[in-house]
């Protein structure tokens, strides 16, 4: 027997990615997934999102006897950064931190089950590389959401005993 498990609902880090590009006006191809592959070296500025970690807060256990499945529900608090490479990257973080407490960025956040409840200090990182310095910055934004699965549990319609005697 296998367990099949539906994931329902999860913090959606695509939708983080384009809110990010969006209330930034910048292209969605410069907001990048840490965990992608994708080649940096011809573009002069872009920024990076990286989920760090991802804090169980509170949990609820369902169970749907009419359709014999199991719902959990996780809400979680998940930190993620965000770090901008090139010019004025403080600058673009430090909007970024203002215009993420507009109605604006809050209504697209919860459209896909997300809001913000804290930001970090805003970091100035510049970094000496091979012939001068990158522009760097970076701050992290602590999400609440929920994390939801549904799985099914099979009754147990017959049950084979087994009697032994000593």
């Amino acid at each position: 027997m296998t367990m099949d498990t539906t994931t329902l609902s999860q913090l959606d880090m695509r939708a983080v990615r384009q809110t990010i590009a969006t209330v930034l006006k910048l292209p969605e191809s410069v907001v990048i997934d840490t965990d992608s592959e994708t080649d940096v070296s011809d573009m002069p500025s872009f920024i990076t999102v990286n989920r760090v970690t991802s804090e169980l807060m509170g949990e609820e256990y369902k169970f749907n006897a009419k359709k014999e499945v199991e719902i959990i529900t996780l809400t979680r608090e998940t930190i993620i950064s965000v770090n901008a490479f090139g010019k004025n990257s403080y600058l673009l973080i430090e909007k970024l931190a203002s215009v993420l407490s507009t109605s604006y960025a809050q209504t697209i956040f919860k459209r896909v089950g997300a809001g913000i409840v804290r930001k970090s200090q805003v970091r100035n990182l510049p970094t000496a590389i091979a012939g001068g310095k990158e522009q760097r910055a970076q701050i992290d934004l602590t999400f609440s959401h929920i994390h939801r699965i549904e799985t099914p549990v099979y009754q147990a319609k017959a049950v084979d005993i087994t009697v032994h005697k000593d």
